[in-house]
């Protein structure tokens, strides 16, 4: 009789990062980065968000060092450009055209939600965008903070801090050379 086995998924590995902003924390599967978390007050708020979406999730500090001194470089106000692959397994079609077009946003500058929508083939979908950016499981690296409403304001922000961490975050990216 010949046995079967079960393959099962490797436990995804977690990251948390030492920032000036407090730590940021990402989360690592078999095909890339699953979640990144801005700052949070302290580890203990990143380890309860982490495996509360993770819950079999284990801890690895030698994780994809180049994301975690990108990820410390960006919060030092220093120029960074994330290169990772993103898992985006689950996302909508249109999520992922709104999360390609905005991670071309240079640092230092901003789109509103309506030019997003545009540019994502859906010139109509700003409130979609709006969702999306709610959604964004992968902020900094899909640059959620630069995107803005069609008056130039701050719009909302889904983050421990809010909107005071978008316009940190804003005025961090606007001292970049």
């Amino acid at each position: 009789m010949v046995s079967k086995s079960t393959a099962t998924a490797p436990r995804p590995r977690f990251r948390i990062v030492a920032t000036p902003a407090g730590p940021a924390w990402f989360v690592w599967g078999a095909s890339g980065l699953l979640r990144s978390g801005l700052p949070e007050p302290d580890e203990g708020t990143a380890r309860e968000r982490i495996h509360a979406e993770f819950p079999d999730a284990i801890e690895d500090r030698r994780l994809e060092s180049p994301l975690a001194k990108d990820l410390a470089n960006f919060f030092r106000g220093k120029p960074v450009h994330f290169r990772v692959r993103l898992d985006e397994t689950g996302l909508t079609p249109f999520r992922v055209r709104v999360y390609r077009e905005l991670r071309k946003v240079k640092a230092g500058s901003t789109v509103t939600y309506a030019e997003l929508a545009r540019r994502a083939g859906r010139p109509a979908a700003a409130r979609g965008v709006g969702q999306a950016m709610r959604r964004n499981p992968f902020p900094p690296i899909v640059p959620c903070h630069r995107v803005l409403t069609s008056t130039g304001g701050l719009g909302g922000f889904s983050s421990t801090r809010g909107i005071d961490q978008k316009q940190e975050m804003l005025e961090l990216e606007s001292q970049v050379d």
